[in-house]
């Protein structure tokens, strides 16, 4: 893993097209795959829409089995929906982002570092989404290719 670098910045609300996923994080594989599928067969790729994955819960108070969260893919077509997707919108405003370099292996990792880095500096979460933005991605199937990927902590 590798840490780009690490800021306050404000961010733009993206709206999405999402599909949810309850159960470990870890799991939400499926919501991509499905997703990805969907904008494949719709050609949406060509315009080059962000990724994301927003996760609602904090799994060191929520039990696996009831982490619930997104796997997105930016609305710029206004097309209609897959079955079983929504329109979701990933909020905005003040952020700590830490940008890194991982592989599969290494996401649980880069958001322990971010973490610690926020309460080291003393700044206050607020209920806003915690997301990660992904910059580029290399080959899906190989678990270690390298990814560059924004992770979004809202703060007060």
């Amino acid at each position: 893993m590798k840490i780009n670098s690490a800021e306050v910045k404000n961010l733009e609300p993206i709206k999405t097209i999402a599909v949810s996923h309850v159960g470990e994080y870890a799991g939400i594989a499926g919501a991509f795959e499905k997703l990805a599928e969907w904008a494949g067969a719709n050609n949406l790729w060509a315009a080059s829409p962000k990724m994301a994955g927003v996760y609602h819960d904090d799994p060191m108070h929520t039990p696996a089995e009831k982490l619930r969260s997104e796997a997105c893919l930016e609305d710029l077509s206004g097309i209609a929906l897959g079955e079983g997707m929504k329109h979701y919108t990933i909020s905005g405003g003040k952020y700590f982002v830490m940008q890194v370099e991982v592989n599969m292996s290494e996401y649980g990792e880069a958001w322990q570092k971010v973490y610690a880095e926020f309460n080291e500096k003393g700044y206050e979460y607020d209920m806003r989404d915690h997301y990660e933005l992904y910059i580029t991605c290399g080959d899906p199937e190989d678990e270690n290719a390298p990814c560059t990927v924004d992770l979004c902590i809202p703060m007060k």
